[in-house]
């Protein structure tokens, strides 16, 4: 029934577990109970203009989370360079019409923080921007999803109302439209599908079905809620012609008369490429089938870890979730995770987070203002420090793993990315930490020690794990949970798979806050990664912000230091950037600041 790869399956996996973090979702809800929409922004990490804010009052930013496309490909992060519009339920949109536009990420290893701000419809390419229905983003119709994905008024398609899922043999028996959603994905793809889905199927001369450069994705498409979404939006935009755009140069175009709904497979070769420039379009991974019921339905999470509205729309007979208490609103609770060591969850004591009250945007209150602060964009609404009471981080833990050293099998305790060879004396220590300077080989749990510092060398798998559960927390946390984690006793040194430390991620995080704590920690801001290549060098590279270049800067990073192809920041910037057109000017200015500062 799922009809995905597993490796799609298991990518997505790791998307529920990190990308909308339980804190999150926990604030947000509590924040909606209290009426505080601004405290729910600031802890979805949402900007939100106060034009914007006029027009999405029931605004939930953790479930507009949970629905945005993600970037795929070994990442969690988001989906970039898209712009999407949130469409409010049934209202009649016109060319004049004020909509909610959100601007996503221009870089999958940037901030996952967002913005949202507002447009004229008649300003916008239609081909140019996605649109995100109401039961995404408004927490008063979330319970939608189940119909837009071809659910009963009970169930979702392949499930009972509690979140079970049904056995092959049942799928597709009935008349209700839960059992017509599943004859759809039983059907031979792609011409039977969509016609079982209610879709009058056109041919195009030469364009056979299916025939498409990427079947992938059109394999993933559900054409259930594909109709559901060409009608809805036909019906709000007054536009009667719609495409799905399936990579060059295929694509479906939808002609809407009424109750009746067209497709057709096209190509957009020569001519008819400029004609589809201006068709409104879908964009496939916003009409994919519900990627939680195949996960559900793999074994590989439960409905308990769906998000709570998606949980409550999809599996309307299954237990109300309680809302867990933010921290001062309830009685005192521990903080629970799953340990990479074993199935036994890891439990952690609330206050190992550190002291943490109140929280402006991802910074702790009493900080200075950031670029992650809510409040950033020009003219938006910001939080003010009681918005919001913080939940305590969720603190990653694995206690002991074991290596194999020396003929045997020795313990190194972990915790929070610090490691401690507990079965080693000192003087063993202080030796193979001497042979291994001049230049000597060192084996079992020294190895472990050096791979994980960013040498060569393989690292067990339960601390690769632990290593991953850190740098998604903070990924999708933000700059909040880093700082909680150092507070915590988190190593300010730890280094991700490709030898990087904080400093060559910092364009993820608020500098502002993060950067003077890394070098008050003696995190070594000319560190190189297994590249070679120092934070200035991939800032300059990859053209991060011009004020965080700026701050690497004038806080002493070398931009002479050669990477492992010889190559320096300086040496970029004469080979390269000179002869590089339509450079952001601020970019410039910040490049031109090193060169100054570097002579």
């Amino acid at each position: 029934m799922s009809g995905h790869d597993p490796l799609a399956l298991a990518e997505w996996q790791r998307i529920r577990r990190y990308a909308v973090p339980q804190r999150m979702i926990t604030e947000c809800a509590a924040a909606r109970q209290r009426g505080d929409r601004r405290a729910a922004w600031t802890a979805g990490r949402i900007d939100v203009t106060g034009a914007a804010a006029e027009l999405t009052p029931h605004l939930a930013p953790d479930l507009l989370r949970w629905h945005l496309p993600r970037a795929l490909g070994g990442y969690t992060t988001l989906a970039v360079d898209q712009r999407y519009v949130l469409v409010p339920a049934g209202a009649a949109i016109d060319p004049e019409t004020e909509v909610p536009v959100l601007d996503a990420l221009s870089s999958m290893f940037g901030s996952q923080r967002l913005s949202l701000g507002t447009a004229r419809w008649g300003e916008l390419n239609p081909a140019e921007v996605s649109l995100l229905p109401a039961h995404l983003w408004d927490a008063r119709h979330a319970d939608e999803l189940r119909t837009a994905i071809g659910g009963s008024a009970g169930r979702a398609p392949g499930f009972t109302a509690d979140g079970a899922p049904l056995p092959a043999e049942a799928l597709g028996r009935g008349d209700d439209p839960a059992s017509r959603a599943e004859r759809v994905r039983l059907a031979p793809p792609f011409a039977e599908a969509f016609a079982e889905a209610g879709f009058v199927v056109g041919d195009e001369p030469g364009v056979p079905w299916p025939g498409y450069p990427d079947e992938t994705t059109m394999r993933s498409v559900d054409p259930t809620r594909l109709a559901d979404h060409v009608r809805r939006f036909a019906r709000q935009f007054s536009m009667s012609t719609w495409m799905l755009w399936l990579g060059y140069p295929a694509y479906l175009r939808f002609d809407v008369d009424g109750a009746t709904v067209r497709v057709t497979p096209q190509t957009a070769g020569g001519h008819r490429y400029s004609a589809t420039r201006g068709l409104p379009r879908l964009l496939p991974d916003l009409v994919r089938y519900q990627v939680d019921l195949d996960l559900i339905r793999a074994g590989r999470i439960t409905p308990a870890e769906v998000h709570p509205m998606v949980r409550a729309a999809l599996f309307p007979g299954a237990p109300a979730a309680a809302v867990v208490p933010a921290a001062g609103t309830g009685p005192a609770s521990a903080v629970v995770r799953e340990s990479v060591a074993g199935p036994a969850p890891a439990v952690v004591p609330a206050s190992v987070a550190g002291p943490v009250t109140a929280v402006v945007g991802d910074s702790v209150v009493g900080g200075s203002a950031s670029s992650e602060v809510c409040g950033s964009v020009a003219g938006s609404v910001s939080a003010g420090a009681s918005d919001l009471v913080a939940v305590p981080v969720p603190v990653a833990v694995v206690g002991v793993v074991r290596v194999r050293c020396r003929g045997d099998w020795h313990e190194i305790g972990v915790r929070l990315g610090r490691l401690d060879l507990v079965t080693h004396t000192d003087t063993e220590r202080q030796r193979e930490r001497a042979l291994s300077a001049f230049g000597g080989t060192v084996s079992g749990c020294f190895a472990a020690e050096q791979a994980w510092h960013g040498a060569p060398g393989r690292l067990p798998r339960r601390l690769r794990a632990h290593r991953e559960d850190l740098w998604q927390l903070m990924i999708h946390g933000g700059t909040r949970t880093v700082l909680e984690l150092l507070d915590a006793g988190m190593d300010p040194h730890l280094r991700d798979s490709r030898g990087r430390t904080l400093m060559h991620r910092m364009r993820s995080f608020d500098h502002s806050r993060l950067l003077p704590r890394l070098l008050a920690e003696g995190v070594d801001i000319n560190g190189r990664d297994k590249e070679g290549s120092t934070p200035l060098y991939l800032a300059v590279v990859h053209e991060w912000p011009a004020g965080l270049i700026i701050a690497l800067t004038e806080a002493g990073a070398d931009p002479h230091l050669p990477n492992q192809d010889d190559m320096s920041v300086i040496d970029h910037c004469d080979e390269i950037l000179d002869y590089q057109e339509d450079l952001d000017p601020d970019f410039e200015a910040a490049v031109a600041h090193l060169r100054k500062r570097s002579t």
